[in-house]
């Protein structure tokens, strides 16, 4: 069957009524992003048919675009059951303990920032940093009285950084590939976007920290050490499982058998610190989670979490967002509008901006990470050439839109993944300061000409190549 591509006039119209039935149903009338999804979706469809296509195109396209991302729901599956067996054997009880002991509520959002970048960098991995020690942040924040969606902003501001500055990280090894530039050279030019990023977004969490500081709920937070100690059994034993799950994930092995290994640790772990566990138990838990009776309400909130039931509905919005993803790309309304907008590309502040809002723009519509980098990046590859910019400044300024806008993206992968694993609404999007700084400092950085590089900096184009391929041969790609 002959099909139409959009135009330009119907892609931006169709667009700012998918974000708008999406902003109104999520925002306004505050419901969960999976319906407004399938509306969008169906509405998509219905004008693919106008454009031409059948239904086992449009079809095909939903089915290429939901395997693209099971291996994310298996992770995130996984994840579920691991949190509910850390609870059960202790892990995050002793993690929560002991942070309770050491961390202070003057300085627990800086901490916080910093402890998962430092893991995120090491793993290369923000959902690794996250889903460990993410969840045990979480549980000291509530111990502390410390707003939730404060703490869950700290940790997905230190997890995105981390993530997107590790030489590990799946994002920073395709950006730099997409824009054919090698990986240290990527590294060290995001560096002058980034670490000033994160500066500023410290400064605000000091800055939070100052103004809403108030004597710690002393007693409460004796009351919660007491009952963790009484109820569970703490002991250095029970962090075995995600010391393994960070050191494989630091030696690249795979996401789904670094989480199995990290599993299997866990559950043997539970027959030494669980007095009289079973089988049976350990099949509940991890299938419906931990159910915290302690009758301390600040502990049976914080432990009654995890397992594979929990996830069901993060799930749910990732097959959806992925299936509707499918459906964009098949269609090519994102295509359309990058087309157009080439043309008024003759300025490289104009360039980077329009890098900034490709990525963003594409991370709100499909809610995919990689795709925010690969469009974008694949499209405007010759608008930074005509300027005579650098390739680096194409794949830095990818991730500073692309990599760091996702996390906060409510119906994207890693957004669902946030909302799951922390036990968190949305409203940790209002303080994940770095995703909103990052690009704006990319943008300011392309109209100011700070730090920005030149095509002609690192000598002909042979010699450019040739470094090229050694980067790449020397990053494992």
């Amino acid at each position: 069957m002959v099909t139409r591509k959009p135009s330009f006039f119907m892609s931006s119209a169709l667009i700012a009524v998918i974000v708008t039935i999406l902003a109104v149903s999520i925002l306004h009338y505050q419901v969960a992003p999976q319906i407004p999804i399938l509306m969008v979706s169906i509405l998509l469809s219905l004008y693919g048919f106008k454009l031409g296509f059948a239904w086992k195109q449009l079809e095909s396209a939903i089915v290429k675009g939901i395997l693209y991302g099971l291996p994310s729901i298996l992770i995130l599956c996984l994840i579920g059951i691991l949190i509910g067996i850390w609870v059960l054997n202790g892990t995050v009880p002793t993690l929560s303990y002991y942070g309770l002991h050491i961390l202070s509520p003057s300085y627990f959002l800086v901490s916080a920032v910093l402890i998962c970048g430092v893991v995120s960098v090491l793993t290369g991995s923000s959902w690794s940093a996250i889903g460990t020690m993410g969840v045990a942040l979480m549980g000291v924040a509530y111990g502390m009285g410390i707003s939730p969606a404060m703490a869950a902003g700290a940790i997905v501001c230190g997890s995105v950084f981390g993530d997107k500055i590790s030489p590990l990280s799946d994002t920073t090894n395709l950006a730099s590939a997409t824009a054919k530039v090698p990986i240290f050279d990527h590294i060290r030019h995001m560096l002058w976007t980034t670490i000033p990023s994160l500066v500023l977004t410290l400064i605000l969490f000091a800055f939070f920290s100052i103004s809403s500081d108030r004597a710690a709920d002393t007693a409460g937070i004796e009351t919660m050490i007491r009952a963790l100690n009484e109820r569970f059994t703490i002991t250095p034993l029970t962090l075995l499982s995600p010391l393994a799950i960070i050191v494989l994930a630091f030696k690249r092995f795979d996401a789904i058998p670094t989480l199995v290994v990290g599993l299997l640790v866990a559950i043997a772990t539970a027959f030494f610190t669980v007095p009289g566990v079973s089988a049976g138990r350990l099949m509940n838990v991890a299938h419906f989670g931990y159910k915290s009776e302690t009758g301390v309400e600040a502990i049976d909130k914080l432990l009654s979490l995890g397992g594979l039931s929990s996830m069901l509905s993060a799930v749910s919005l990732i097959i959806l967002a992925l299936a509707f993803g499918g459906l964009v790309k098949e269609i090519g309304l994102v295509h359309t509008i990058i087309d157009r907008i080439k043309i008024l590309l003759n300025k490289k502040g104009n360039v980077i901006s329009a890098t900034v809002c490709s990525s963003i723009g594409v991370n709100v519509i499909i809610g995919e990470c990689y795709l925010s980098i690969i469009l974008p990046g694949q499209m405007l590859e010759s608008s930074y050439k005509r300027v005579k910019l650098h390739p680096k400044n194409l794949s830095r300024t990818l991730e500073d839109a692309g990599t760091i806008v996702h996390p906060i993206v409510p119906w994207g992968v890693t957004g669902a993944f946030i909302m799951a694993t922390l036990n968190i609404g949305m409203e940790y999007v209002l303080y994940s300061f770095i995703c909103f700084i990052n690009p704006l400092l990319a943008i300011v950085f392309g109209y100011t000409g700070f730090a920005i590089a030149p095509i002609g900096e690192e000598g002909e184009r042979g010699a450019y190549e040739e470094k090229l391929e050694i980067g790449m041969n020397n990053s494992g790609m």
